[in-house]
This record gives structure tokens, sequence and C-alpha cells, in this order.
């Protein structure tokens, strides 16, 4: 092998290891990147010619900055480095697969128990952790109306399949806080426009399937496999603008059909719309309950819109949501 290939390889060798070190730089992640790069690389016992030639091409994987002698950088965590481990291994090992089986339910919706990967998730399914939510509050929000309705459908108007139902499966769609509700309707913040919402009380509690993505070494799911194809968003794909099939509720939709059969009450789920995140009040995170509905109390109607949004120091939009201001005057005074 000619000496400049041979030292080539090994320059993406080092450049593949010296990345399982650091995730961002000081450019794109001031507020975490704390570690020097030579102590980040100080496992790796790199002799200083090897250093040196590392560091002559060496970039940040998220921003793509140069990194250099004395550049700092977020070194991830010992779980971090293992739960990366895991997802390269869940690609190498079923990546190929869960893309066919997104395909092939795109194509035949009642056959995916008959794929392979199909069967590798109702395995999953039964591993999978029970998320105990107390009676707690959470919000209902629908187009403006003068009569909204907050509450779940009855059977014979389930007509429409969404991201964890069917057509004919009754789910009761809940968000977390009243902006991320509002969002929902929406589908992103628009000034002006109003949404109804209302405050839902659920009374008992339930067992649902967690499928929130999580920190760093803190899994609800606690299965593997269920975890990846949650973190590779196979669940959560934004919906198109002009696709009314909707090919990206397939996956969600066959996960939920297996969360039913294991009698989980309902499914915990991020929001995919924009904007939810930018506002320190709204989580971002929804619920969606299973028939039979749980006991509940609907309170709190109000109609709401968002305001125009300010931005913060770093360029983030914050949209204010607020009652609608009264247009009511009342009638001159005659004397």
């Amino acid at each position: 092998m000619p000496a400049r290939r041979k030292r080539s390889r090994l320059t993406r060798r080092l450049i593949d290891l010296a990345l399982e070190r650091f995730h961002a730089c000081e450019v794109c992640l001031k507020n975490e990147a704390f570690d020097f790069i030579e102590d980040a690389l100080a496992p790796l016992r790199l002799s200083r010619r090897e250093l040196d030639r590392l560091l002559r091409t060496l970039t940040c994987p998220c921003c793509g900055s140069e990194i250099r002698y004395g550049s700092y950088v977020a070194a991830p965590s010992a779980e971090q480095r293992r739960q990366w481990e895991l997802s390269r291994r869940f690609d190498a090992v079923y990546g190929l697969q869960i893309r066919d089986f997104r395909d092939s339910l795109v194509k035949y919706p009642m056959l995916g128990a008959n794929h392979t990967f199909g069967q590798i998730l109702s395995k999953a399914m039964k591993r999978a952790d029970r998320t105990f939510l107390e009676p707690s509050i959470w919000y209902r929000a629908t187009g403006y109306s003068d009569q909204p309705s907050f509450g779940p459908r009855a059977q014979v108007e389930a007509t429409r399949a969404y991201r964890y139902n069917q057509i004919g499966q009754v789910a009761w769609y809940l968000g977390s806080d009243q902006k991320t509700a509002a969002v929902e309707v929406l589908r992103k913040p628009i000034s002006g426009t109003r949404v109804c919402t209302a405050k839902v009380r659920i009374l008992e509690p339930l067992a649902v399937l967690d499928l929130r993505s999580v920190l760093w070494g803190n899994d609800p799911a606690k299965q593997w496999i269920l975890r990846n194809v949650v973190d590779k968003r196979f669940v959560s794909e934004p919906t198109s603008e002009i696709e009314d099939t909707r090919p990206e509720y397939r996956v969600p939709q066959y996960v939920a059909d297996l969360a039913r059969r294991r009698n989980f009450r309902g499914i915990l789920y991020d929001s995919t719309r924009p904007s939810a995140y930018n506002n320190p009040e709204a989580v971002g995170h929804n619920l969606v309950v299973f028939a039979p509905i749980p006991d509940h109390v609907i309170e709190d109607q109000q109609t709401v819109e968002f305001g125009v949004p300010d931005y913060d120091p770093f360029g983030l939009e914050r949209w204010p949501l607020g009652p609608v201001p009264s247009t009511f005057s009342p009638p001159p005074l005659v004397l």
C-alpha cells in the first residue's frame, strides 16, 4: 500500500476516534463546551505526532468549525457514548429493516405483522415499561367556534385517522399546556387567529406508554428496539401539507395498536409542531388517551389567540398567548 494512502487511512481513523470523544465546540455550544480538546482526546493515548496530524484536519461535527490546540469542546459522558454505540449498533442491525417496514406499511397498512420488523416491534412491546400517570391536568384546543366541543368523539364520530389512531378507533388528544395544545390545532403559531381551549382534569391514574425523547441516561421505555424507533423519529415524522393519506402515520399507528393490545391506556409523546419549545411555559408534550376514556372534568373554557412574537437575545421567537381582547363597548350614556 502506498505510504500516502496509508497515512490518509490512518488520519481518517484518528478522526473517527476523535469524534467519539466530543460532539460540539465552543462556537456552536458555548454553554456546554468546557473541556480542552487535548483533555477530551487524552483517553486515546495519541503520540504528539498523531495529535499534530489529527488537529491539522479536525473539525466540529456539529458546526464544522476548525478544532485546534486549546479549543474548548463538549465531551460526552460515558452514558452518552454508550447510547451512541447502541444507536450505531441498531443502524447496523435493523436500519434497512425498519425503513423497509415503513415503506411496506405505506403499501399494505394491514399487513404489518407479516413483516420481520413488525414482529420484532411486537416482541419489544411485550417488554415495554408502563408509566403511571397520577390524576392530572391537561389541555384540549379546537378551532374557533361559538360552541366548541372539547370532549372525546363518540365511536360513530371516529371517522378520521390521526398519528396514533386509525378510522374507527376512539382516541382523545391532549396537550401538556395551553400553548402546546393551541399550536397542535394551528400547526404553527399565527398571530390573531382565535383558538378555543379548555382545561381537562383527568380523575383517575393511567398506565401509558412513554414515547417521549429523553435526556441521556434517562430512558422511560427501558427498551432498546422501541427507544431507537422513537429517537430516529419513525413515530414523529412531520406530516406533509399536500399528502392527505398521511404515510407518516403508519409506523406510529402500528405501535399504537400494539400498545392497545397490551392494555396501555394511552401514549405520551413529543409535539412535532414548531415553536412549542420556544416558550418557558410550553413543555411540548402530548397525551393520546385510548378508549375507554377515563373519568374527567372539562373546565376553564376560553377563547385565546397568539400575539405578535418577540425575540430573545439568541434570536428565538417567543409567542405570547392570551385571551382575545374584548371588542365590547357600552352604549353612550344618555342624560
